[in-house]
């Protein structure tokens, strides 16, 4: 369907419709260009036609701070429900007299409350990194724990 842009409006125009009020400056823009515009502008970039010309300027990446706290946010909902699961299960170390395994379980719910702040998590300076630490420390908590402890790794879907 044949459609018409103006730069002083920011919008197309198709021609099939009948305006009362349609700019001065409207021209013709092909259905690929009026797509491209179209898909640039929803991802958050931008666009305007030079001398007819579409010209593109994709979004801006996303700072890593803003990203990295989103992904944080998740390995903490991982790691409430790892903490939960290991509170049943010291609980029940403590109630059977194992002291071994109610300690580990003590050390290990101190490193998940700090696993977003530890210092292999800090130094990461891209998704990859920070990704890849976060996993090493789930994998370091989870294997200094008692068998029966790792469960709450293992029903959390938390090891890799």
């Amino acid at each position: 369907m044949p459609v018409r842009y103006s730069p002083s409006t920011g919008f197309f125009y198709p021609v099939n419709i009948e305006y009362q009020d349609i700019p001065s400056d409207v021209f013709e823009v092909s259905e690929a260009d009026h797509l491209a515009a179209h898909t640039v502008r929803a991802s958050g970039g931008s666009f305007k036609f030079v001398k007819g010309t579409l010209r593109i300027t994709a979004a801006p990446a996303i700072p890593y701070g803003q990203v990295c706290a989103v992904y944080l946010n998740t390995v903490r909902a991982r790691r409430d429900g790892i903490l939960n699961r290991l509170a049943g299960i010291g609980f029940a170390a403590m109630a059977s007299g194992d002291a071994a395994t109610a300690q580990a379980i003590v050390t290990a719910r101190t490193c998940l409350l700090d696993i977003t702040i530890c210092a292999t998590v800090a130094a990461a300076q891209d998704m990859d990194a920070l990704q890849a630490a976060v996993s090493a420390e789930f994998q370091r908590i989870a294997d200094a724990l008692p068998q029966e402890a790792r469960r709450a790794f293992d029903d959390a879907g938390n090891t890799q």
